[in-house]
């Protein structure tokens, strides 16, 4: 498929171009990379005007993709099935008063493992990697942004980021309603809405699935799981960016990745692949034009280092502290926010972090202690559990005694077992009592726990909670978090506990603190389990891209996490971060940018966490942390993603970003 070349004056052209029209070529996005080399029109004797060559969409093409895909870890496809042909469809939209037209395309790109940038064909072909874009065709494409985003997980396709965020399109969530519970139960689904926020008048938009997500699926003799780990993946991933860039004669564009999540790890090991290698990656320009390797980085909600997940036993919760207490404060629960504005208000949380809870946590701290407090948490979330099924001790014995359940019971008194107990022989007795007694021995076992803590306790904190300096400490923390716990004992709740202990019985939302899911037929289910999302990507793929295949898509797949190789090679330590790639990246090519944006609400991935890990890394100047009123997908929240692409505007320009404060830097 070739492209349509017009002949128009250059004011003409400037007239229809709200862009960079100083510079023009006739390859299009979607023509590939054998497309027709430009045509320089001659200027007409004897006038000012200037002709010069026009882009033209290429034409709308329905692709109907027989392949059955598959998401299963040992599932591969035959490299003859994969067509590289993208269904493609032409649009127009009005944005803030501008007509603004683009381009949607959706379909395959081989992934290869690249021997030689020269000789293509002698590469090795991995996966066929499932992506959707949107492109401003009437621009010039030399200087013309490119992003590519990904969605987290690991397991999850791009479709949360990519309906809900920045494309031409979005759904109308009403993620700010939500949280204020003032949406209908019945609703079955979410309306189509023009995006006033669309980041395509900065750059084009390239949505990508991973293998085993969405349609993309592992090219045989590899598998889908053969991808699922920290390395695989992120090599994988900037292939397909080469791929991309060299079939489409992107090599001097600016390249962005976006990413969320997961992404804080996936995307700077994908950076640091890029900014190494350099132009080595790609194919010659045509034009002669230096190749551009990256320029920038946009982490949303990013998880940076998976060893400082407090959901962990030795790791501090200090940097979810922030967090909790914006929780508290929507609910009501804290007293401590005042009149303060919200910004305001989180420098003051620092602040008590620095100055108050971390030094209260290191008289708090023992390993001894933190893991009798995860034993008990643990042991006190499964008795809760069972016990609400059980509901009395006769009918938790009547579940072991009965020939039916019996197997079930003793898989589970197994599963407990090596769950809480620490020793074998400690093990075999906990099978054996829970087998005679299921209710009573897990009552006991909790009863237990708790007196561990209370052996764990040291004296130094002890004697700290009858000082006025810890009685004042213990008055704040109860202000702050809302939560009325004594602190001698509960001190450092998890972000899994926090939620029902600070509404107790609700079921609030892990990703957005302020929406409560427990009816999951209700639009806060739909939005924060994908089955919104679910019904939206089936509509989008053929009205949106022209694109038609019968095969599920593969939303999400938490069976992957399960899989994945948490693990990073050849390197001195086991790292489960992306973070030294991160500061490889920005000291080897300094001219590449990055940016983090987070959501208030957020307890998976909480903002401050990532003030801290940035500030380990000695980041803390180099990379800029905005907030917004938001969740873990804070772009669903209309206030938000207003705020957030007045940022990603100054970042794509070039200007300054305005953090939320000054930087963490760690003393």
């Amino acid at each position: 498929m070739k492209y349509r070349f017009l002949l128009v004056s250059a004011s003409l052209l400037l007239t229809a171009c709200d862009g960079d029209s100083s510079k023009t070529s006739a390859d299009g996005t979607f023509v590939s990379a054998e497309a027709d080399p430009q045509i320089n029109a001659p200027g007409s004797p004897g006038t000012e005007s200037i002709n010069i060559v026009a882009l033209v969409p290429p034409e709308d093409h329905v692709l109907e993709d027989n392949n059955v895909y598959s998401a299963a870890a040992d599932a591969s496809l035959p490299l003859a099935a994969v067509d590289e042909t993208p269904a493609v469809k032409n649009h127009q939209i009005m944005i803030n008063g501008k007509l603004l037209r683009y381009t949607a395309a959706a379909g395959h790109l081989i992934a290869h493992a690249r021997k030689d940038t020269e000789q293509p064909a002698g590469n090795v072909a991995q996966a066929s990697i499932f992506y959707m874009a949107y492109t401003r065709e009437d621009l010039p494409k030399e200087n013309r942004p490119v992003t590519f985003f990904w969605n987290g997980g690991p397991g999850y396709s791009s479709a949360f980021l990519h309906l809900g965020s920045w494309a031409p399109k979005r759904l109308k969530t009403g993620a700010s309603d939500v949280a204020q519970e003032r949406l209908k139960s019945e609703t079955k689904g979410f309306s189509w809405v023009d995006n006033a926020e669309t980041l395509l008048d900065k750059t084009d938009l390239v949505f990508v699935d991973p293998p085993g997500t969405g349609l993309s699926q592992a090219i045989a003799p590899y598998r889908n799981s053969d991808f699922w780990g920290m390395e695989a993946d992120a090599q994988v991933n900037q292939d397909f960016v080469v791929r991309f860039v060299n079939r489409y004669l992107r090599q001097s564009s600016p390249k962005y990745l976006y990413g969320e999540s997961y992404d804080g790890i996936r995307l700077p090991i994908v950076a640091n692949l890029l900014v190494a290698a350099g132009s080595g990656n790609f194919a010659p320009d045509k034009t002669g034009r230096k190749p551009v390797a990256l320029s920038g980085l946009v982490l949303g909600s990013p998880v940076l280092n998976l060893g400082t997940n407090c959901q962990t036993a030795d790791v501090s919760c200090a940097g979810y502290l922030p967090s909790y207490a914006m929780a508290a404060d929507y609910h009501g629960m804290s007293t401590r926010r005042g009149t303060a504005i919200a910004p305001e208000y989180i420098e003051t949380l620092r602040t008590f972090v620095t100055e108050k809870y971390n030094p209260a946590r290191k008289i708090w701290y023992t390993p001894m202690l933190t893991r009798a407090k995860a034993a008990y948490a643990e042991a006190n979330r499964q008795y809760d559990r069972l016990t609400g099924i059980w509901q009395n001790p006769a009918t938790a014995r009547e579940w072991v005694l009965n020939v039916d359940t019996k197997q079930n019971a003793s898989s589970k008194a197994t599963e407990l077992a090596n769950l809480l107990v620490a020793t074998p022989a400690e093990r075999g007795r906990f099978v054996e009592a829970f087998m005679a007694d299921p209710f009573d021995t897990l009552k006991q076992f909790v009863a237990n726990a708790k007196q561990e803590i209370e052996r764990a306790l040291t004296p130094a904190w002890r004697d700290y909670a009858q000082t006025p300096a810890g009685l004042s400490f213990f008055k704040d923390m109860t202000s702050i978090t809302g939560l009325d716990a004594d602190w001698l004992y509960a001190f450092e709740v998890s972000p899994v506990q926090f939620p029902n202990k600070l509404v107790p019985g609700s079921n609030l939302g892990f990703f957005d603190a302020r929406a409560n899911i427990s009816n999951f037929g209700s639009p806060a289910a739909a939005l924060y389990t994908g089955a919104g999302f679910a019904d939206a990507i089936k509509t989008a793929l053929p009205e949106t891209f022209n694109y038609h295949n019968a095969s599920l898509y593969m939303l999400r797949d938490d069976s992957i996490r399960a899989l994945w190789k948490f693990e990073r090679e050849h390197k001195l330590q086991p790292f489960r971060t992306g973070l030294p790639d991160l500061v490889s990246t920005l000291k080897n090519d300094p001219a590449v940018r990055a940016l983090a944006l987070h959501g208030y609400y957020d307890l998976l991935t909480p903002f401050h966490q990532t003030e801290l890990d940035l500030a380990g890394a000695g980041l803390g100047r180099s990379v800029p942390v905005t907030l917004y009123e938001g969740g873990h997908m804070f772009f669903d929240d209309d206030k938000a993603r207003t705020q957030a692409k007045k940022t990603l505007d100054a970042f794509y320009d070039g200007r300054p970003v305005d953090a939320a404060k000054a930087p963490v830097v760690l003393h």
